[in-house]
């Protein structure tokens, strides 16, 4: 038996999101929206609004599970920005929706493509070597850094290092 395609008169809005080690920032982007749906639960995001007598419509599986009641949204005026809290912090979701299929109306956002924004990368610290470690905090009582190549110590001084 055949069934026929179905045909919807709704709309799919443009979408931009991005995430932080946090939460997950979604960009509905639609102008002059006075009036809208939104229902979040631990891993759906529903949207519906209409606009110039268009209907738009959203409905998506969320690749991760969010806390629904910590959820935020506001109307910019010329989008809508919705922040959800991640239920499992600091971790990296792969795409907004689970579903593996790329959807053209969903996108990362081009102003936050950079991971640096919030995966917080300290600056690379130098670092000294032990002996400088010990002269630096008038330490005496450990024993000393690994001897070079030219000052062979034999297992027997190295035992006798420990016990002094």
């Amino acid at each position: 038996m055949s069934y026929p395609k179905l045909i919807s008169k709704l709309y799919t809005p443009k979408i931009f999101w991005y995430q932080t080690d946090i939460t997950v920032i979604v960009r509905i982007l639609l102008e002059d929206v006075d009036k809208y749906f939104l229902r979040v639960v631990c891993d759906h995001l529903s949207f519906s609004t209409t606009v110039n007598e268009r209907g738009y419509y959203v409905s998506l599986y969320l690749f991760g599970t969010v806390v629904a009641e910590k959820t935020v949204h506001v109307n910019l005026g010329r989008e809508i920005k919705v922040t959800l809290v991640k239920a499992h912090k600091w971790t990296e979701w792969l795409r907004l929706h689970i579903e593996k299929e790329k959807n053209p109306l969903i996108v990362r956002d081009p102003d936050h493509l950079d991971k640096n924004d919030w995966f917080k990368v300290s600056p690379k610290i130098e670092k000294e070597s032990f002996a400088e470690y010990k002269r630096r905090n008038n330490i005496s009582q450990i024993m000393p850094d690994v001897p070079s190549t030219d000052e062979e110590v034999s297992d027997d001084d190295a035992m006798d290092m420990l016990f002094l």
